[in-house]
This record gives C-alpha cells, sequence and structure tokens, in this order.
C-alpha cells in the first residue's frame, strides 16, 4: 500500500515536471527572461553651438544622477548629514526624504564630477552614481536669450537649443544586459545591442566676442538709466548674418525670451528710411529740395497735428533727414502717396515675418492702406501707427547700407557631424531688391550727416565713418488707452564704415527714467561703445584687414518681366506684386501701351518696371528722336515705348546716335546709341533751408529732376489709393 502510494506520487511529480518543461516552456523562458535581462538606454552626446569661428558656446558637461537606498544604510542620519555637506543641502530635507522613501529614491541629478567623488570617498552603502551630462554655456547669461536652454533630461526647451533640438539631440540606443541577483548586471556576449548615434554640432553666425560686448555694453545702461529693459542686435549687411542679439535683465532659464525676434514696437522716426527711400526712388524730391516747415514746430497734415523738436521755418529733403522734421518727412509721405508708401515698407520686410529659423518670431504691424484714414499716410512716414520688431529694422538698414537689397537672416552657417564634415551648409540668401544703388547711396549720405551733425552726434566713433537714424516712441499706455505720460522707447539703428558697411546694429532702451530719454542720447552711446571695443578686436569685423576684399550681398532670384500691354493699371500693379516687382507709370491712359524692361526679360525681385499709358507726342510724325545729351537710361525709355531696338556703345551720356533724329520709323535694324561719361551740374540748392548739400547729390539730383518732369499722372500717382 506504502509502494503504492510513493508510486502514485512519483507519477504526479513526474506528469507535473513535464507539464512544466515541456507545455509552459515558453512561459517561463519569457519570464526569466524578463526577470535576468535588462534593456538599458544608451543616451547619445547632445552636439555642440559654436560660434562662427568655432568657439564654444554650448556643450555637454559630464555629471553624475545620484540615487539612494536607505535601508542599506548603517546610519541614514549621520549619511544624511554628510551628503547634505557636500551637495548644499538642508540635512533635515534629505532625511526626510529618506523617510518617505526607504527603499530607493533619486537624490540629485546634474551632480558635478567634484561632488560626485567626494560622495563616493564617503564609502557609505546604499549610494549609487549613475553618469549623465548637464549642458554649460561657456557665455553665462550674455547669451541666454540667444542660445536658449534644455530641461534635466538634455531637451531642448527654448532658443536655438529648441530650434534645433533635431540636429542636436541625436539618437538613443539601447543594449540587453544579464541582471544578477545583487542587483548588478553585465553586458551580454553578443546580445542585442543598438549604438546610440551622438548629436550634429551646429555652427552659428553669432560672433562670441561681439556677443559678449553688446551684453556687457547694454547691461551698464539699463542699469544706469534704471530702464524697464534692453535689447541689441548686430548683423553683417552683406549677408543677413546675426552677429549678436542680447537682452537685458536675464529672466532665468526658461523664462526669457529673444525680445529682438519676438516683440514689436512703434519704431518712431527710425521708419523715415521708408518714405525717404520711396521718394528719392520714385524722383519726387531732391536731396537739395525746400520743404516748408514751421518755426512754432507744429503743422496740421491730413488732420494730424504733427510736431517738430527741432523746429524751423523750412528745411531741404536733406536737412529733414538730418534733424529728423516730422512734419517735412510727414509731407514727403504723403508725396509718396498710401499706396507706393506700404509698397516699400512691405518691400523692407515690415509687416512680415522674416523666416529666422528662431521660436516665436513677430511679424510686427503694418495694416494695408484699405484700412488707413486720411491722417495715416503722415503718421506712418514718420513711424507711427506701426510696430516693428528689431530684426525688421535691422533688416531694413541693411538694404540701404549693402546697395538696396534686403536679405533673409540667418543664424546658423553650417552643421557638421563629430568627425567635422559638414552635413548641411546655409549660404546667405537676397529677398528682393528694394532700391537702387544711387537711391541707397543718396540715403547712407542722408543717414551719415545725422551722426556727424545731427541728432547722433553722440553715436560718433573717431576714425570711422558712421551713419545712422534715431527715434524715439511714446508707449502705448492700455489702461489709458493712449500714449502713456512719461513712457518713451528710445532707439538708435546705425551702420559702418559708410563707405564699405560692415555691420549694421539696433539698440533699443525701454522705459529709460529721468530727463534723458531721446534716442540720440541714451540709445546712440551704446551703440557708439560696442563699436569702440569691437575695433580693438584683432579679427573683428571692424578690424583693417577685414576691408581688403569688399563682399557684396547675393543677387536676387532673377524673375521673368510679363506682358503688360493692354492692361489697365490697377490690373499691372496687382500683377506685379506677385512677382516681387513695382511699377512707374509714365503718361495718363486706360490701358498700357509700352514697356521698359520688356516681356519676357529676367531682372531682380524688387526691380521698377516703366509703363507707358500714353502714346508719344511725335508718334504721328513716327520720326527717331533727338537722344544726344541724355543719360542711357533715359534714352532707353524713350527708344523701349517706341519699340524700336538698341545697342548701345560705351556709358554714360549720349554724345551720337546712327540713325540721326528724324529719321522715319521703323527702322530697318538698331537704333545705334555712342556713350561717353560726362558730368553732371548741381541744381541750386533752396535758400533759407536748413541742411548742407549732401556729397555726391548733384548726379541723384539730376536725376530725380529729369523723374519728375514726367507727365501728369507719374505725378498723381502717388495719390490714387
Amino acid at each position: 500500500m506504502a509502494a503504492a502510494g510513493l508510486l502514485f506520487g512519483l507519477v504526479v511529480l513526474w506528469l507535473r515536471m513535464a507539464w512544466l518543461q515541456v507545455a509552459m516552456h515558453g512561459h517561463y523562458a519569457e519570464r526569466a527572461e524578463e526577470i535576468q535581462e535588462q534593456r538599458v538606454l544608451l543616451r547619445p552626446v547632445r552636439g555642440n553651438l559654436l560660434d562662427r569661428n568655432g568657439r564654444m558656446l554650448a556643450h555637454d558637461l559630464l555629471t553624475y544622477t545620484l540615487s539612494a537606498a536607505p535601508r542599506e544604510m548603517a546610519d541614514p542620519r549621520a549619511v544624511a548629514r554628510a551628503v547634505a555637506r557636500i551637495l548644499g543641502r538642508n540635512p533635515h530635507s534629505i532625511q526626510k526624504e529618506f523617510d518617505l522613501h526607504p527603499r530607493y529614491l533619486t537624490l540629485a541629478r546634474q551632480v558635478a564630477p567634484d561632488q560626485a567623488e567626494a560622495i563616493a570617498a564617503l564609502h557609505e552603502h546604499g549610494f549609487y552614481l549613475a553618469s549623465e551630462t548637464r549642458r554649460e554655456y561657456p557665455l553665462g547669461d550674455a547669451a541666454q536669450e540667444i542660445l536658449g536652454d534644455t530641461d534635466t533630461d538634455n531637451n531642448g526647451i527654448a532658443g536655438l537649443e529648441l530650434q534645433f533640438e533635431d540636429d542636436l539631440h541625436g539618437q538613443s540606443g539601447w543594449s540587453n544586459r544579464l541582471r544578477w541577483g545583487n542587483g548588478s548586471s553585465q553586458e551580454l556576449p553578443g546580445g542585442l545591442k543598438r549604438e546610440a548615434v551622438d548629436g550634429h554640432h551646429v555652427v552659428l553666425t553669432i560672433d562670441y566676442e561681439l556677443q559678449s560686448i553688446v551684453e556687457h555694453r547694454l547691461a551698464a545702461a539699463v542699469d544706469s538709466m534704471h530702464a524697464a529693459r534692453g535689447f541689441a542686435l548686430f548683423m553683417d549687411p552683406r549677408t543677413g548674418d546675426v552677429l549678436a542679439a542680447a537682452c537685458v535683465p536675464h529672466l532665468g532659464p526658461g523664462q526669457g525670451r529673444n525680445w529682438s525676434f519676438t516683440d514689436q514696437y512703434e519704431p518712431g522716426s527710425t521708419f523715415k528710411i521708408v518714405a525717404a527711400g520711396g521718394a528719392l526712388e520714385e524722383g519726387l524730391a531732391r536731396p537739395d529740395q525746400t520743404f516748408e516747415a514751421a518755426v512754432g514746430g507744429m503743422a496740421v497734415l491730413a488732420g494730424a497735428h504733427i510736431h517738430d523738436t527741432h523746429p524751423a521755418a523750412r528745411f531741404t529733403f536733406f536737412g529733414a533727414m538730418q534733424h529728423s522734421s516730422n512734419i517735412v518727412m510727414g509731407k514727403i509721405g504723403m508725396m509718396l502717396g498710401p499706396e507706393r508708401l506700404y509698397r516699400y515698407a512691405t518691400a523692407l520686410g515690415f509687416g512680415s515675418m522674416t523666416g529666422i529659423e528662431f521660436p516665436g518670431e513677430a511679424s510686427g504691424r503694418l495694416r494695408s492702406p484699405d484700412h488707413w484714414v486720411p491722417r495715416s499716410t503722415p503718421t506712418i512716414a514718420i513711424g507711427h501707427e506701426v510696430s516693428v520688431t528689431p530684426l525688421q529694422l535691422v533688416l531694413a538698414y541693411s538694404a540701404v547700407a549693402n546697395g538696396g537689397v534686403l536679405m533673409r537672416p540667418r543664424l546658423v552657417r553650417e552643421v557638421r557631424d563629430d568627425a567635422g564634415h559638414v552635413l548641411r551648409r546655409e549660404s546667405p540668401e537676397a529677398v528682393q531688391r528694394v532700391f537702387t544703388e544711387r537711391t541707397t547711396g543718396t540715403l547712407r549720405g542722408m543717414l551719415q550727416a545725422v551722426v556727424d551733425s545731427g541728432t547722433a552726434t553722440a553715436a560718433r566713433v573717431p576714425g570711422l565713418t558712421i551713419a545712422g537714424k534715431t527715434g524715439t516712441a511714446q508707449k502705448y499706455d492700455a489702461a489709458v488707452r493712449g500714449y502713456g505720460v512719461g513712457k518713451y522707447i528710445a532707439s538708435f539703428v546705425g551702420f559702418a564704415p559708410v563707405e564699405d558697411p560692415r555691420i549694421v546694429g539696433v539698440v533699443v532702451i525701454d522705459e529709460p527714467k529721468g530727463a534723458r530719454y531721446y534716442g540720440g542720447q541714451v540709445a546712440a552711446p551704446v551703440f557708439r561703445e560696442a563699436l569702440i571695443d569691437l575695433r580693438s578686436l584683432p579679427h573683428g569685423p571692424l578690424a583693417p584687414e577685414a576691408s581688403q576684399i569688399a563682399l557684396k550681398p547675393p543677387a536676387p532670384a532673377p524673375v521673368t518681366v510679363p506682358d503688360l500691354r493692354l492692361l489697365p493699371p490697377q490690373a499691372i500693379e496687382r500683377k506685379l506684386a506677385t512677382l516681387g516687382l513695382h511699377p512707374v507709370f509714365q503718361g495718363v491712359g486706360p490701358r498700357a501701351l509700352a514697356q521698359i524692361p520688356p516681356a519676357d526679360a529676367a531682372v531682380e525681385r524688387g526691380s521698377r518696371v516703366d509703363v507707358w499709358l500714353a502714346t508719344p507726342q511725335d508718334s504721328l510724325s513716327a520720326m527717331l528722336p533727338d537722344l544726344t545729351g541724355r543719360v542711357v537710361r533715359d534714352a532707353l525709355r524713350e527708344l523701349g515705348r517706341r519699340e524700336i531696338a538698341v545697342k548701345v556703345v560705351g556709358q554714360g551720356t549720349v554724345v551720337r546716335q546712327q540713325p540721326v533724329a528724324g529719321t522715319p520709323l521703323p527702322l530697318g535694324g538698331p537704333c545705334v546709341l555712342y556713350c561717353e561719361p560726362r558730368a553732371v551740374a548741381p541744381a541750386p540748392a533752396g535758400e533759407g533751408a536748413i541742411g548742407p548739400m549732401p556729397p555726391g547729390s548733384a548726379g541723384a539730383s539730376a536725376v530725380s529732376s529729369r523723374t519728375a518732369k514726367a507727365t501728369p499722372r507719374a505725378r498723381a500717382g502717388g495719390t490714387r489709393s
């Protein structure tokens, strides 16, 4: 009986063993694998942020995560006191954490290597150190708002760290390891593993030295003036490279933003280059032309009360820019008209985002003329009823500095892998041409006079030619639904050197306290001090050797001129606007009869297209006109509206033509123009007007004078809305 029972038990045991080993084999094999193997995350090394010259702006620093198992400690209270001394923490808070989590807890992250070494030297059981990384910024707070921050897991959460997260972060990997009973583990020979891929290095356009200089000078100014804040942005006008972007005060990690890109404000007089450039480009005013102002410093324009800080009975156009006459510039804006004023403002990038690779960019505020009231034209011309970002303002002045081309802003030069191979390179990009080089040359002379003897003399640097414009605008106060009393935004925008501009900068001081609040008093000195420091750098943009190679901005991408013949003026404006071109109408008529450049010609985006709405007066006789004594462009314009083929020999002024004037049309071949350079006599300056004759303005005056003698339709076009 006993033997039978024993046999039965053995049979049951064998059956159970067979069940476990055969039927349940897969289940327990999976359980064993789960318990004995663990998949460990392999973190990648985050890529570095480098300045334009390869200097480190952000990199990973080796740190440690400190974990604790209080039950394994011989004396948790004594250990808490020892660790608190090393970490600089309260021992009671550490002991409280031990009491709440007696089995296991993460005590601290991103522990510095020297602190980790001191903790390991305690030789206490129950402590575990695991390596991790912490982001380090050699410039400290000076570049915080442009570079951004990372969180404790080293993920970008602000600024360029966030914008280029995909390039910098890399790809995490994993490894299967064998886990032992004592909690340790080791890598399995031949086990599954995927290596982490480290992040790429991003080379920025930022200049390490200039960023430090600008932040230091800006902080000193904000502190001395007890201002609410200040921000500054510097750029290379030839490439659109952002060289420095500083903000003061610093609000701490995760709280600040770069106000130069994300905030907008009313620009005041710094916006006057729009009306000034437009009037010069359209030939509506000469630099030496005299305009009535007001001895009392106040005039009413289109229902708006306009005030001058430096009143005079009259100004030349040149003097109005030099002394920042709101009255005259308001009149210039009215001459230009709402449509053209708006067109030049948008062509310079105002009212839309620039496309810079930075999170949170603002677009500014510029309403279309459909939403303007009569007073809007003169007030927008002097920088009211419009909001801009510092970035937009710097780009607009860069277009004046580089010869008339609006550039796309650039923050990244290239992306490299860990071996230094270039994976992606960003090239400078021209958006469109806004002004001709003749127009920008005249504007640069006006802006240089502002610094030499106008409202921005505080920006002068001995031995360096500087051009710029000051701005002082009252701040809007929502509490009173109007401009706040005693609240101003003071600014200065400038570039240097005038003969070969290599740097453009804007300085904005928000709510300076005290008697000084004008842009020329508080913002211009910051610009000056930054340039003085920059000149001392041996390899900076203002170093003597930097001027040996004169760079020009890249040409805008060409567009094809459409055929405009027989189209009405409104349709022509709409058609050219889609291509970034702007028309200049000649004559009066319902439809276009001729155009220059002709249809299918390739031109730069932003170029002008001359459109004739009237038949030339001598068309009935169909005779070739006399072109001798005219500059080439005028001669081409005259022949173009008659659709006569032309060949130009030489340059400058036409001295001879073949066939001769009076030859019947049409011709059997092209009209050949023989040209030679010839000086043009300047027009006399207006008497009693403030403002000297600008250098080199004779040529501009001659061209403006000829353009101004266009037909009535050309003169009235600015008021068409």
